[in-house]
């Protein structure tokens, strides 16, 4: 019985293999692929590619990558004047451009912001106003006296000019002084305190560091001032290490622009005092090269008492805990002074009303019950101290001046008038063939019967609607883009 119960496993255990034999049909390998040309498979990868866009920018940030400006008129024709600090009376209310000293200083300095529509001409452009005027007679010819007793905020609505304005300064000082003047600027304040930047303390200093935020800002200043900072030698001598060389510059055979060029400190991850000796150097010479300080977006920088960085024990880090901020904090206080300078802060309505800066300025008197969450009490009194910060309404423009703008931008192209789809019936393209010349395709440039009128009729509207406000009023009127 055993043995035939084996033989039966035995043959079952037969049939089961032959039921999977390893025949050639089943086992065969497939044959490879037949190579393809390189010319067809640059077609199937041609045709597997979307084509996407210009950019993934959005438009406001793509006319300055994509430089729009390049496609712009030229502006050599139409005999423009160049803003300057002798002239400045007879280019009242007058479209004016910028030398091209002052021109290349401002575009590395960041003082032309985007949405200002620079990109509607080849160059930079801007109106000589009242505000021009009184900036000149109240703040600029009073750089020849200590940064403390100068110091004006602008203030006013959204797209009155405020950035503008500083641009003027910046510009009317470079003129006035022939070059031998420091521009330090910030143009984006709230860079230095969202976060953005990395962050170290310093033991020695009692401060935090912020490297990459001071190295952005320093090159920015290095390139902007290269020819001033070339005509003030060291007042002492100096020794650092930079990318593992050691650099020994003595006083009055090296100057300030070698500092900066050869010190990497400003964004080394380390204790370091590059930046106050770049300050201290500064404040050697403002006596024969004065200094303006000129900060962008400054409510930024006050409109919450704590930054986004914070202590190791979760504690939050206040604008004066920042070796940036506390340089900032100190100059509009008044309590870091230059011999000759000033200070000239800009508001940003973009970030709403700050009750920390209307306090500042006295425009409010400050509610000590007030949460801190919306009023910086401390700050407040910073900003009355020395003297206290003084306030420029920006003024929009007259009607004349729009007037003035106007033309200007029709002489430039920039005001076209277009055929938009209002009426009920439009002719087809086959229709209006058999009649050329009674039609016109929607979108369509169109010419004026009485050119004259149609300009009257456009600068009532507009200056109406804008209520001479630059901004609106420049939005309104380009219609090219």
């Amino acid at each position: 019985m055993l043995r035939s119960a084996v033989a039966r496993a035995g043959a079952q255990r037969a049939t089961f293999l032959r039921s999977f034999s390893r025949s050639a049909p089943v086992c065969a390998v497939a044959p490879p692929p037949k190579k393809q040309s390189k010319v067809t498979r640059k077609k199937e990868v041609k045709e597997k590619v979307k084509k996407g866009g210009m950019t993934h920018l959005k438009f406001g940030d793509a006319v300055r990558q994509l430089k729009y400006e390049n496609l712009a008129a030229d502006l050599t024709g139409l005999g423009l004047a160049e803003l300057s600090a002798s002239d400045l009376q007879s280019i009242s209310s007058n479209v004016v451009i910028y030398n091209n000293h002052a021109e290349k200083t401002l575009k590395e300095l960041g003082a032309f912001k985007k949405n200002q529509n620079h990109e509607l001409f080849s160059r930079p452009v801007s109106m000589v106003t009242e505000n021009t005027s009184k900036v000149h007679s109240g703040f600029i010819e009073k750089l020849a006296s200590e940064s403390a007793q100068n110091r004006l905020c602008l203030l006013g609505e959204k797209g009155a000019g405020k950035s503008t304005l500083v641009a003027q300064t910046q510009a009317l000082l470079l003129s006035h002084y022939k070059g031998d003047v420091v521009l330090l600027h910030v143009d984006q304040a709230e860079k230095v305190v969202d976060g953005s930047s990395d962050y170290f303390y310093n033991p020695s200093l009692k401060k935090f560091h912020q490297p990459m935020f001071t190295k952005r800002w320093i090159k920015k200043v290095r390139a902007a001032n290269e020819a001033v900072f070339k005509k003030m030698p060291l007042t002492e001598d100096v020794s650092f290490v930079s990318k593992k060389e050691k650099h020994s510059l003595k006083k009055e055979k090296h100057t300030i622009y070698d500092f900066l060029t050869l010190n990497h400190e400003f964004g080394f991850y380390g204790p370091s005092n590059a930046f106050q000796f770049f300050v201290k150097q500064l404040q050697a010479h403002s006596s024969k090269f004065p200094v303006l300080v000129s900060i962008d977006n400054f409510n930024a920088l006050i409109r919450d008492p704590h930054t986004a960085y914070f202590h190791t024990d979760m504690r939050p880090v206040t604008l004066g805990d920042l070796e940036f901020g506390s340089f900032i904090s100190l100059l509009v206080s008044g309590d870091l002074s230059f011999a000759k300078g000033g200070v000239m802060l800009s508001e940003s309505k973009d970030l709403g009303e700050c009750k920390t800066l209307r306090a500042g300025l006295r425009l409010e008197q400050p509610n000590p019950y007030e949460p801190a969450e919306k009023c910086d009490l401390d700050f407040a009194k910073q900003m009355t101290k020395n003297g206290g910060v003084k306030t420029f309404q920006v003024e929009n423009l007259t009607k004349d001046q729009a007037r003035g703008l106007l033309l200007f931008l029709d002489k430039v192209g920039v005001l076209q008038i277009r055929e938009y789809p209002t009426k009920e019936i439009y002719k087809s393209l086959e229709e209006s063939a058999f009649a050329p010349g009674t039609t016109i395709n929607v979108g369509e440039y169109v010419r004026c019967q009485d050119r004259e009128a149609q300009f009257e009729r456009i600068l009532q509207l507009t200056y109406f609607a804008s209520a001479g406000n630059p901004g609106r009023f420049l939005k309104i009127n380009s219609l090219t883009f």
